[in-house]
C-alpha cells in the first residue's frame, strides 16, 4: 500500500509471473482500512511487448529527491517458470491521484534523476533503438541460434556461438550516420551448470567499432571485468558515428559465448516517421476486454507505440510493438469505454499520433 495526499492504494498483481501480460492494479481508499474503489485505469503497471515483459508483483517507493518508482518483476519463464529479472519505472500522480507508472519504452535508456522531477519528459533522453534486425555475423553458430536472434527485440531467444571460448564474436552492421550513445549486451545463459551465485567469475568481453569491418578501434574494455552482471549497460562519453559494432569474449562464467539482444541506442540524422492519421478499432463484442487495432505501415517507422485510457487526454497505458500494423489488446476492464492513438517511432525519432 502506498499513501499519497491523504489517499491510501492498494495494490496487487495478476494473473502470474509466467505471463507476459503480468501487471499490477490497484484500489484507492481514503482510509488504510477501506472501502477501496477499483481504479478506472488498471492496470496502472504493465509491459506485455517488446524486449522484456512484465511490471508486475512490485513496490512502490520514493526515493531520497521525493520522485515516486514502481520495482517491478519482469518475466522471461524459458527455462524456468520464476525466470525474471527486476525492471525500475517512474510513476506520477495525476491532478485527479491517478497512479500512472509508465513503461512507455520502458526498456529503452532512461536518465535517473538528480533532482524532484516537474515533469516526465525529463527522464527520456530521446535515443532510439539503431540495431534492431540489423544484419550481422559471428565467429559461430550454434545451431537454433542464429545471429538473428541478438537483433529481434526479444529476450527468450538468443544467439550462441558454438563454444565459449575466448576470441568468439559478434558483430553488426548499423548501417550509415547511426551516432551511438549507448550499448547494452544482454548475456544468456545457454548450456551452464551453475547454481548459487558463489564464486561465480564474472563475463569479460570487448568492444570495438570499425568504419569498414576490417580495421576495429576500441571503445570498451571489459577484458578485466569482476561484476557479475547478466545486462551489461555502457553510455559514451563522447556519442560517436560508427558503422560496425563487434563484442568478442574472453570469457563466460560457464557453457557457451550467448547474448539474447545486442542493443544499440543513439540518433540519426533523418526525417522522423510519417503520422499513423487514421486506425480501424474492433472492440470484441462477445467479450469486451479485447480489441483489435489495425494500421497502415508508415515511413521511416520500425515500431509502434498503442497509447490508450479511459479518456482522451489520460491514454496512461501503452503497448509496443516492432514491426507489425496491427494488434489484439486483451486486457480492458469491460464495462468501460477507451480513447487510443498509435504513435510511430523509428532511429529518427518518434511521431505522435492523435487520440481516437
Amino acid at each position: 500500500m502506498t499513501k499519497y495526499k491523504g489517499k491510501y492504494y492498494y495494490q496487487y498483481s495478476a494473473p502470474g509471473t509466467q505471463y507476459k501480460s503480468y501487471a499490477d492494479g490497484y484500489y484507492v481508499s481514503d482510509k488504510p482500512l477501506g472501502p477501496f474503489t477499483y481504479a478506472s485505469n488498471n492496470p496502472f503497471s504493465a509491459k506485455p511487448e517488446c524486449f522484456i515483459n512484465g511490471a508486475g508483483h512490485s513496490a512502490t517507493f520514493q526515493d531520497k529527491y521525493g520522485n515516486y518508482w514502481h520495482i517491478s518483476t519482469m518475466t522471461i519463464s524459458v527455462k524456468d517458470i520464476f525466470e525474471r529479472r527486476l525492471g525500475l519505472f517512474p510513476v506520477t500522480f495525476d491532478k485527479e491521484g491517478n497512479m500512472i507508472t509508465h513503461t512507455e519504452f520502458g526498456d529503452y535508456p532512461m536518465v535517473m534523476p538528480d533532482h524532484k522531477i516537474k515533469d516526465i519528459s525529463e527522464l527520456f533522453p530521446g535515443w532510439m533503438m539503431l540495431s534492431y534486425k540489423k544484419a550481422a555475423q559471428a565467429s559461430s553458430i550454434l545451431e537454433g541460434h542464429p545471429v538473428s536472434f541478438a537483433f529481434d527485440e526479444e529476450i527468450r531467444d538468443y544467439w550462441s556461438a558454438k563454444t565459449g571460448h575466448k576470441g568468439e564474436w559478434l558483430s553488426v552492421d548499423l548501417g550509415k550516420g547511426a551516432t551511438v550513445k549507448a550499448v547494452q549486451i544482454n548475456f544468456a545463459e545457454n548450456n551452464t551448470q551453475l547454481f548459487g551465485r558463489d564464486g561465480i567469475l564474472a563475463q569479460q568481453y570487448l568492444i570495438e567499432y570499425s568504419a569498414d569491418n576490417k580495421v576495429w578501434k576500441k571503445l570498451i574494455d571489459e577484458t578485466n571485468n569482476t561484476e557479475d552482471l547478466t545486462h551489461q549497460y555502457h553510455v559514451m562519453k563522447t556519442p560517436l558515428q560508427i558503422k560496425y559494432l563487434k563484442v568478442t569474449n574472453y570469457r563466460v562464467p560457464g557453457g557457451t559465448f550467448a547474448i539474447s539482444g545486442f542493443r544499440v541506442f543513439g540518433s540519426r540524422s533523418g526525417k522522423k516517421p510519417t503520422k499513423v492519421n487514421s486506425f480501424q478499432i474492433a472492440r470484441d463484442a462477445a467479450d469486451a476486454r479485447n480489441v483489435k487495432l489495425s494500421w497502415k505501415k508508415q515511413p521511416g517507422a520500425i515500431g509502434y507505440n498503442i497509447r490508450f485510457g479511459t479518456k482522451k487526454d489520460k491514454l496512461y497505458r501503452a503497448y509496443q510493438v516492432y514491426g507489425e500494423t496491427d494488434i489484439t489488446i486483451r486486457s480492458l476492464n469491460k464495462d468501460q469505454k477507451y480513447w487510443f492513438a498509435v504513435d510511430a517511432f523509428g532511429e529518427n525519432g518518434i511521431t505522435k499520433g492523435s487520440p481516437q
